[in-house]
């Protein structure tokens, strides 16, 4: 809430600002001899032509002494800290998206796959028989493509060595270091 004292008003009118992308805000300016006295912005448009009704009537034809004027931001800080919340939650689970690592063994003629994060803790094992294939899954994202790599087993079942996808390159020497380390 904003208390607003000054002295000799003169006029009051609204202020329409339009936005880099067309978007307009409305706020309300109070005239004076020694300044102008800008009012909240972030309040409608309908508010603020019944606010400078008030004071111009105030101005112009009231014999009262005073005129006491209040606007809040609740609605615009509602939603504000609603998205400032989806926000900060979008991102927690980002953060806590599991680090993958891939072990292949061949003394033990094993691979373990080992996710860990906050909310997940998951090994995957399989037989470095069972392993027909190392692939590479391509997924389109908006403007580009990305990938990730996929362990072949018997039966053709996919598991991804990273559930996340990433770049091309980046995976091509992922695999390629895999295929290199099996042949040795």
């Amino acid at each position: 809430m904003e208390k607003l004292k000054m002295f000799d008003p003169q006029e009051a009118y609204i202020l329409t600002k339009t936005g880099s992308k067309g978007g307009k805000t409305y706020q309300v300016i109070i005239v004076t001899s020694l300044r102008d006295f800008a009012l909240l912005s972030h309040v409608s448009y309908q508010e603020n032509q019944e606010i400078t009704s008030k004071i111009n009537d105030f101005i112009n034809y009231s014999d009262q002494t005073s005129l006491s004027v209040q606007q809040n931001q609740r609605d615009y800080l509602f939603f504000l800290n609603i998205f400032i919340l989806i926000v900060m939650t979008i991102a927690a689970f980002f953060a806590t998206s599991p680090a993958t690592t891939c072990t292949l063994y061949k003394s033990i003629n094993k691979v373990f796959i080992e996710r860990k994060s906050l909310r997940v803790n998951e090994v995957i094992e399989h037989p470095l028989e069972n392993i027909m294939s190392f692939d590479i899954q391509e997924k389109q994202f908006k403007y580009s493509k990305l990938y990730r790599a996929v362990i072949v087993v018997k039966f053709f079942k996919e598991i991804p060595i990273n559930p996340q996808y990433t770049d091309e390159r980046s995976i091509r020497y992922a695999v390629f270091r895999i295929h290199s380390f099996l042949k040795s």
